[in-house]
């Protein structure tokens, strides 16, 4: 039986700026499914909660992909960019988003 790890310790929470760099990690975290190191979960929260006062009612903004590794908890919150406005991957160690 092969054991399956994981590099979590080593990355970092990103802001992305570039289409190459978007489609890099994309497919890093594409990858991590397919091996079955990552598993794609609901995104549950959003990550940022607002009010417009031009439609008098409460915006929230959900990013688009949540991944959770299974070899140690750490949950990752993936927000496509939508240029020219930056996206980014943020890092829960813990696999708890509320402890932001």
């Amino acid at each position: 039986m092969v054991q399956i790890g994981c590099d979590c310790k080593e990355r970092h929470s990103i802001k992305i700026n570039s289409y190459n760099l978007f489609e890099e990690l994309k497919s890093f975290f594409e990858g991590k499914v397919k091996i079955g190191v990552f598993k794609e979960t609901l995104v549950a929260e959003p990550f940022y909660i607002g009010y417009s006062e031009i439609k008098k009612k409460e915006i929230k903004w959900y990013a688009t992909k949540w991944y959770k590794c299974k070899v140690c908890g750490c949950l990752w919150e993936f927000d496509y960019p939508d240029f020219p406005s930056s996206g980014f991957v943020r890092k829960f160690e813990n696999g708890n988003y509320n402890s932001r």
